[in-house]
């Protein structure tokens, strides 16, 4: 399959965050961006996925347990099962583009993607959901 960024509608995945989702057999790949001045993201965790974030452009806070850091283009961070994340920020003036890649798949933000609900991020989200960070 191949999924082309000018064809592809991005959904509301989580309230006010708009991403495209990449569905794969045993990953979900989420294509995010944020503008200057997107609230932080919630500091949350999950029981049931590890994540990791590419930033392809712009540079984004962001928290991994007690670690906070600057990422910047080519950049990746890894948030293993059940580790406290997120707190992300833009920062500077540029917009940031970020890919977040789940295992297993994230099959709640597929159900927001196909008209569900936005799907609500804090605490252990092992239900819920997440976007960036």
């Amino acid at each position: 399959m191949i999924w082309r960024k000018d064809e592809e509608g991005a959904a509301e995945l989580r309230p006010g965050r708009f991403g495209t989702i990449m569905l794969g057999e045993n990953v979900s790949v989420v294509r995010w961006e944020f503008p200057p001045g997107t609230p932080k993201g919630k500091f949350h965790s999950h029981a049931d996925h590890e994540q990791w974030t590419y930033i392809i452009s712009g540079r984004f806070e962001v928290q991994i347990g007690d670690q906070v850091t600057v990422l910047e283009p080519g950049d990746v961070s890894y948030a293993p099962k059940g580790v406290l994340h997120g707190n992300t920020l833009v920062v500077g003036d540029e917009p940031v583009v970020v890919l977040d890649i789940f295992s297993p798949p994230r099959e709640e933000y597929v159900n927001a993607a196909a008209g569900g609900p936005p799907v609500e991020v804090g605490g252990d989200d092992a239900g819920g959901g997440n976007g960036a960070g």
